[in-house]
């Protein structure tokens, strides 16, 4: 009786071992899926609140992506300090403490201007780059890491 006594608790040691670790698994996917979708809500919302500013004539605080540049007037800064971001490149709360976005254009002066907003947190699978282009459609589009090419 002793015997079955003792493999029954070696056992049910080993069964609450495996589910202890099978929880922290899943969790920590969680938390990482949960840094990749902060990462994504805050990229798109920040080309969403771009899109709204592009929409506006400039005489009402509008801004046209063929004027964004580092030459021209307003500056990529500029445009980040109007829509309410603390700068070209800003935190992204909720991805990490380490989360960070940032703004930059792709203009040429012309249609087919773009401005990205890439975001990158060591918590999170991928980085997150979300293009908005208000001559494309759509306007707004969204691609990870594996599916973008960026520099470093």
């Amino acid at each position: 009786m002793g015997q079955q006594q003792l493999l029954l608790l070696v056992l049910s040691t080993v069964i609450v071992g495996l589910a202890t670790v099978a929880g922290i698994q899943a969790f920590s996917e969680n938390q990482a899926q949960a840094s990749q979708d902060a990462l994504t809500q805050k990229a798109v919302s920040v080309a969403t609140d771009l899109k709204s500013i592009t929409s506006k004539p400039t005489e009402l605080g509008g801004v046209k992506v063929s004027n964004i540049g580092p030459s021209n007037s307003p500056s990529i800064s500029d445009v980040a300090d109007q829509l309410g971001l603390s700068g070209q490149t800003f935190d992204a709360p909720g991805a990490g403490s380490d989360a960070q976005c940032k703004l930059t254009t792709n203009s040429g002066g012309g249609s087919g201007d773009t401005v990205l907003v890439t975001c990158t947190s060591s918590d999170a699978t991928n980085d997150v780059q979300v293009t908005f282009d208000p001559d494309g459609t759509p306007q707004i589009s969204t691609a990870t890491k594996s599916s973008y090419s960026a520099a470093p």
